[in-house]
């Protein structure tokens, strides 16, 4: 019997009868996770990460492709505008989205003269899957100018999506994950860290005051809010500061089932045991996915749980 094949047999017991997903035992969890990161080995299912830095780094590279010149970028909003901004910048050629192009708004430096004439077109997205988006937008832009040459193109695509658009940059296959969008598209289940991701790490200062520590947590300035339902919040915060933790938390709208903190007397005596802490949690969760704030942390926690860690300091996916 295959590695793979009892990787199967263990991951389909969860339709049977969860007996291994909803095990508590540690080593019975290790089992489960093991098989889950054995399965996405074999079959190539492994989170593809992209950064800020590549996602900079490959429309660079990609301008320099391009074969055709153009009068005009348009940006599918949101996320499409990160990449047409920059191909616009590089190339000298005015800006606008669908609905600013139906309005003759367009953004553009003083030294670009106003195109009036938009006979060229180029449509961007930051990426195609479905090609919903861009299949709109390209309907949006022909029923408003029927004279103009609308091509369509995106960074970031799939194998079956490449056809969807004239020409792409790179195939990224799913599981993938965009650090400008980390926040607002879950990919199953997804627990993540307090400090560090979805507030500012607490300050030095304050962490060694009491008084000064609970004002902290009171007005600690949002970081990373996620705009879907966090599955748990693993924190290293004490249980004591339960009630600061929540109001903070329904104050910034943060939506989330369970949050878990750590039931110890002192912050002393967690010191060295954080990535422990969340570890012995991560095994009972059993997420898709986790959000670290500590580098080392993170990478204990994959090292340990087999569980995909994204480290938000370092924007570094352990997978």
């Amino acid at each position: 019997m295959s590695a793979t094949y009892k990787a199967r047999k263990i991951i389909a017991s969860r339709a049977k009868d969860n007996f291994f997903f909803r095990s508590n035992n540690n080593a019975t969890s290790r089992l489960y996770l093991q098989a889950l990161q054995l399965e996405r080995l074999s079959f190539r299912r492994r989170f593809s990460f992209v950064s800020f830095n590549d996602l900079m780094c490959w429309t660079n590279d990609w301008v320099r492709s391009f074969s055709k010149t153009y009068d005009l970028v348009v940006g599918v909003p949101r996320s499409g505008l990160l990449v047409a901004n920059i191909i616009a910048l590089k190339l000298g050629l005015p800006l606008t989205t669908p609905t600013g192009f139906d309005n003759n708004q367009f953004w553009a430096s003083k030294r670009i003269e106003k195109v009036m004439n938009n006979k060229r077109v180029l449509l961007v997205d930051d990426s195609v899957e479905s090609g919903k988006s861009i299949d709109e937008a390209f309907s949006f832009l022909s029923s408003y100018n029927t004279n103009c040459s609308i091509t369509k193109a995106a960074l970031i695509v799939t194998k079956s999506s490449a056809k969807m658009v004239d020409f792409h940059y790179k195939v990224v296959p799913q599981p993938r994950l965009f650090e400008w969008n980390i926040m607002h598209s879950k990919k199953g289940k997804t627990c993540s860290d307090l400090d560090g991701v979805i507030c500012e790490n607490c300050p030095p200062k304050f962490d060694g005051n009491e008084n000064l520590y609970v004002k902290w947590i009171q007005s600690a300035k949002p970081y990373l809010i996620p705009s879907f339902e966090l599955d748990a919040i693993v924190s290293s915060r004490l249980e004591k500061y339960r009630s600061e933790t929540e109001d903070w938390l329904k104050k910034q709208d943060v939506h989330y089932k369970e949050l878990i903190l750590w039931d110890v007397e002192s912050k002393a005596s967690r010191k060295g045991k954080h990535a422990q802490h969340k570890i012995s949690w991560l095994l009972k969760l059993k997420p898709d996915l986790f959000f670290e704030s500590s580098l080392w942390e993170a990478q204990q926690i994959h090292a340990n749980t087999k569980i995909p860690t994204l480290c938000v300091d370092n924007m570094l996916m352990f997978s």
